[in-house]
């Protein structure tokens, strides 16, 4: 009998220093019967010419090219699954690595437990050796906080954590691709609000998702796209959220977005802040002390002299995010 083909979809672009590491890592599969079908997202790298040579040589792999709007990995990945015609999808970016069991352990127990829509395996985090990964993700016995901890904007795993089945994937409509962050957990959501059946299995970890340093220039946009990325995503969320359950996890997730990039940026993003702070009053989703303690942090933030001592500052930052 013909094993199952895995499509493994990948958004590349500009990694033409990596992307030979994560072929590297998918050549080196004992599972053998994979397509990796490679989106390229308007390369000027050369990257796209190294997946193009590598078609040229083996069969199962393609590159195809985002021809119209949006920019972006989410528009990427959905045209990867227009080409999929595995039975199974992962997603993998073009920097991260699986490891040589991957593909092989993911649709064994798939296989095995046909009533799971998907299947997330351990993942880990690494920089430059993956002998040095920490173990990313939590595992809970109630499948119901895996939700929660979405809502939470505390990914229990990311994108490459499941393996999909296909027609399982398609039900949910693929990733939005006005997202250009959390386009994954939004997804992830969506999924588990719908219903799908899925598994998380305690296993060692299978994937690895490569943590980049980042230039003067990378580091003003990350902060910028996290803080405007995850109030669009909170926007969007709020009126999914039915239970009060649901809607307690995203109070705690606008008080980690402010204790983790917000707060402490908060001078430079004062509209920003402004407008999401009426929208969050006119909700009532934070209590009327919090919202006290930020507004009194923006105005030491703005003065000269109170700015300059840590105790007072530091003192509000933490009952703002306790």
């Amino acid at each position: 009998m013909m094993k199952s083909i895995v499509s493994i979809i990948t958004p590349l672009f500009n990694r033409s220093d990596l992307v030979p590491e994560t072929w590297a890592s998918i050549q080196n599969q004992s599972y053998e019967n994979w397509e990796w079908i490679v989106v390229d997202d308007g390369s000027t790298d050369g990257g796209d010419a190294f997946i193009r040579d590598l078609a040229l040589t083996d069969p199962r792999v393609q590159l195809h090219h985002r021809e119209s709007l949006p920019k972006g990995p989410s528009h990427c990945r959905n045209i990867g699954t227009e080409f999929a015609k595995g039975e199974y999808l992962i997603f993998l970016d073009s920097d991260d690595i699986i490891s040589h069991t991957c593909l092989e352990k993911r649709v064994e127990f798939i296989k095995q437990h046909p009533k799971f829509d998907f299947a997330v395996f351990a993942q880990a985090t690494f920089t430059t050796k993956i002998k040095d990964h920490e173990v990313f993700g939590n595992i809970y016995k109630d499948k119901k906080q895996y939700l929660i901890s979405f809502i939470k904007d505390m990914p229990p795993w990311c994108i490459s954590g499941p393996i999909w089945k296909t027609v399982s994937f398609q039900l949910i409509g693929g990733f939005r691709e006005d997202y250009m962050i959390m386009e994954d957990p939004e997804l992830h959501i969506r999924a588990l609000m719908s219903g799908l059946n899925f598994e998380v299995v305690e296993t060692s970890p299978d994937f690895f998702y490569r943590v980049l340093p980042k230039t003067p220039e990378q580091e003003i946009a990350f902060w910028k796209n996290s803080i405007l990325g995850r109030i669009t995503f909170f926007k969007n969320l709020y009126p999914q959220m039915k239970t009060v359950e649901h809607k307690i996890a995203l109070q705690e997730g606008i008080k980690n977005l402010y204790g983790t990039f917000l707060l402490s940026r908060i001078v430079k993003f004062k509209n920003v802040h402004d407008d999401f702070m009426n929208w969050i009053k006119e909700r009532n989703l934070m209590p009327k002390n919090k919202m006290s303690f930020i507004k009194l942090y923006l105005c030491i933030s703005n003065h000269r002299v109170l700015n300059s001592i840590p105790f007072i500052k530091g003192w509000l930052f933490r009952n703002t995010i306790n």
